[in-house]
């Protein structure tokens, strides 16, 4: 038997049963169109339809549907002397757009992403709990000016990043929110360990202008659905669960159409549905209906 054929014929049977069963959930995705609200039995198809390709829900899937205005957002400018100065003093060296002092490494990508590095070779010989972590991350960020009211602690991660150290450490994920939703490539990362804060990076984002009309977005139901096979693929032979499901907007550096995203200074933000698993990965589904 020709197995690679044989498994290519599965494959192509598995997508074309998964849109079949996408066709029958979404024809009965409204009780009333003008209520815009999500039929129950809808919810229920797409819950039975996660769990038969192994995902597990930790967490309600809303049901609203709403209606949000598209956000124009400028990059925060961080490549400047105040910050500079905020992390190496006023002595330091300058190579390649690279800043050091003290075995301390400075750099910026377009102004936009700001990466600070602590380079020391020090033996770990103690550790730090997590709210030891939190402490430190937090009191770094006000001395540096960053750490402002929009700017919320989301997600705490202990292990090894080889990029900073061989040992285990924290990183801190720090996401920018704008009226209490968040906004996706908007961020701050601290690496902390029993030295302190050994690395950040960081990129942030200002409000300019929230534009006129608002756009109709799809439920959460249909996010998932669209998102699905992308998180069974990512997270083969894994235990997938999925722990919150939100709204909010996401403005990716990378997908302009114009020149090198490093020449981008602003751009305009989209509602998103934001899936976070509990393994700590997450996944964007543009929320505008077509």
């Amino acid at each position: 038997m020709d197995w690679a054929k044989a498994k290519n014929i599965l494959i192509v049977a598995f997508i074309i049963t998964n849109l079949f069963l996408l066709f029958n959930i979404s024809k009965d995705l409204f009780i009333k169109e003008d209520l815009q609200l999500i039929n129950d039995h809808y919810i229920e198809n797409v819950e039975v339809l996660l769990n038969d390709n192994g995902i597990q829900l930790k967490t309600e899937i809303p049901r609203e549907i709403i209606s949000l205005p598209l956000l124009d957002f400028k990059y925060e400018n961080l490549h400047n002397n105040e910050i500079i100065r905020s992390f190496l003093g006023t002595s330091y060296e300058v190579n390649n757009n690279i800043y050091t002092a003290n075995e301390k490494q400075l750099s910026f990508e377009s102004n936009k992403r700001l990466k600070f590095k602590k380079l020391s070779n020090e033996v770990v010989t103690y550790a730090i709990n997590e709210k030891e972590a939190i402490s430190l991350s937090e009191e770094f960020l006000n001395s540096k000016g960053l750490l402002k009211d929009d700017l919320s602690l989301t997600q705490v991660y202990f292990g090894t990043i080889n990029d900073y150290d061989t040992a285990p450490l924290y990183k801190l994920v720090y996401n920018q929110t704008y009226r209490n939703r968040f906004l996706g490539e908007s961020y701050a990362h601290v690496y902390v360990n029993h030295r302190g804060v050994i690395g950040l990076e960081a990129m942030l984002l200002k409000h300019e202008k929230t534009q006129t009309h608002r756009k109709k977005t799809i439920p959460a139901s249909e996010a998932l659905l669209k998102t699905m096979n992308d998180i069974v693929n990512d997270n083969e032979n894994q235990e997938i669960v999925i722990t919150s499901i939100e709204m909010g907007y996401y403005l990716n550096p990378y997908d302009i159409q114009l020149s090198d995203w490093k020449d981008i200074e602003s751009g305009t933000a989209v509602p998103t549905w934001k899936i976070t698993l509990e393994n700590g990965k997450i996944y964007y589904a543009e929320a505008l209906k077509n």
